[in-house]
């Protein structure tokens, strides 16, 4: 090495979703792992393929998948997110944060960057980090600790967990040099927390470059189908509340509803539809890559529904609207807050109220009455996602704001 090449920084991705996995989480974070090892050397530390469940992924070879990246992949257990209660489900999810923060305590590590949307591995990456005297950067794609306040209710205990779940959470990103957050929304909400507003940014989710084009490639031409589909792609969990959509499938039976995910809700939705009798409702469960993008390529109108709440309103926006955009399909969107007001700026949706079968049910059925309209909100969501939205250009953001991190001195204890 020659005196004026620099030793590049050591950092670690520590994160419970990374590819081959496909949902939201292992996209961006796929993406900004590629992207910082241009900049540092990067290790990740992860759980092995576990989303929806660990069965979703035998018969792949890890070692071969993982060879292909610039960057060493060190995974550790699978881990099956949707199992057991509400309660027994955030008791696991401690113990796996712990358990992947002590494989990370071996590395050698100039920079530990965590990754939701497990809350629970911002104060785990947080000891790791002060025990390697690292840095420590905290992504948050997920206010779950908000979405736990609201959902409290009127019961002491759960309030009072509720509050000390925001403690807990919030002290460690107080100490974070620094906190990036997937929306505006999530930044101003960790740094009304008490985050130094000098070391929070907002790095917003978009799409990969490959993925859009395996999209646009994938979804090219026409399809006639028997008859018009509408299609929901995500997690299937309280938040996107999709019983609405099932209430609003029975006002259009000339319409097909495909939805295709899994998730903790995933059997309670089934259970509705099959006493609803709905025989044109489907569940294509968990699909991969190839098959999702074929879905989206037989799909005339693609749907997303969230719970309106102040911390969902303020703070989410749905990685699958990226992708949806990406098909060249129009979109409807039940929902309110910053989601809903980036798709009408684009022009891309039709936004309705949440919770309100009668008025998804019109706006499908005056949508597909309208095939020009259609169109152009498809081309609209096409031509915006192609030209503002590449992940990669948003993670350099990223990148600079770690290298800046350096810059402040020593690490504050």
């Amino acid at each position: 090495m020659t005196s004026g090449q620099m030793v590049k920084k050591r950092l670690l991705l520590l994160t419970q979703f990374f590819p081959p996995e496909t949902a939201a989480g292992a996209h961006r974070i796929g993406a900004m792992a590629e992207v910082l090892s241009k900049h540092f050397e990067v290790s990740v530390v992860t759980l092995k393929p576990s989303y929806p469940s660990p069965q979703a992924y035998e018969g792949i070879s890890l070692e071969s998948h993982d060879a292909r990246y610039s960057y060493g992949v060190k995974r550790t257990f699978a881990f099956n997110p949707h199992s057991g209660t509400l309660l027994l489900r955030s008791l696991r999810e401690q113990i796996m944060t712990l358990r992947l923060a002590l494989r990370a305590l071996p590395e050698s590590v100039d920079i530990l960057l965590t990754s939701s949307p497990s809350m629970f591995l911002g104060p785990a990456g947080l000891a790791v980090a002060r025990a390697k005297n690292a840095k420590f950067a905290c992504d948050i794609r997920d206010v779950t600790w908000g979405y736990a306040k609201e959902v409290a209710g009127t019961s002491p205990t759960m309030i009072f967990a509720a509050r000390m779940l925001e403690r807990y959470i919030l002290s460690a990103l107080r100490r974070a040099d620094l906190v990036i957050g997937a929306s505006r929304g999530i930044t101003t909400v960790v740094v009304e927390g008490g985050v130094d507003h000098d070391k929070a940014i907002t790095v917003p989710n978009g799409i990969s470059t490959d993925l859009l084009e395996a999209i646009m490639q994938g979804t090219a031409g026409k399809v006639e189908n028997r008859r018009p589909v509408v299609a929901y792609a995500g997690l299937i969990g309280y938040n996107q509340d999709l019983g609405v959509l099932l209430e609003a499938a029975r006002m259009v039976p000339d319409v097909d509803f495909i939805l295709a995910g899994d998730g903790p809700e995933l059997a309670l939705l089934k259970k509705k539809a099959g006493e609803l009798a709905l025989d044109n409702v489907s569940f294509s469960g968990y699909l991969s890559r190839d098959k999702l993008i074929d879905l989206y390529r037989r799909s005339n109108v693609l749907f997303a529904h969230v719970r309106s709440s102040p911390t969902i309103d303020a703070t989410m926006i749905p990685i699958k609207l990226f992708e949806y955009m990406a098909t060249g399909k129009p979109i409807i969107y039940a929902g309110r807050g910053a989601a809903a007001e980036l798709l009408r700026h684009i022009g891309c949706a039709v936004t309705v109220t949440p919770g309100d079968p009668k008025l998804i049910g019109t706006a499908i059925s005056d949508l597909l009455r309208d095939p020009e309209r259609m169109r152009m909100l498809g081309l609209r969501g096409r031509s915006r996602v192609q030209t503002d939205f590449h992940r990669e250009k948003l993670m350099e953001k990223l990148a600079c704001a770690l290298e800046e991190c350096f810059a402040r001195g020593p690490n504050v204890r």
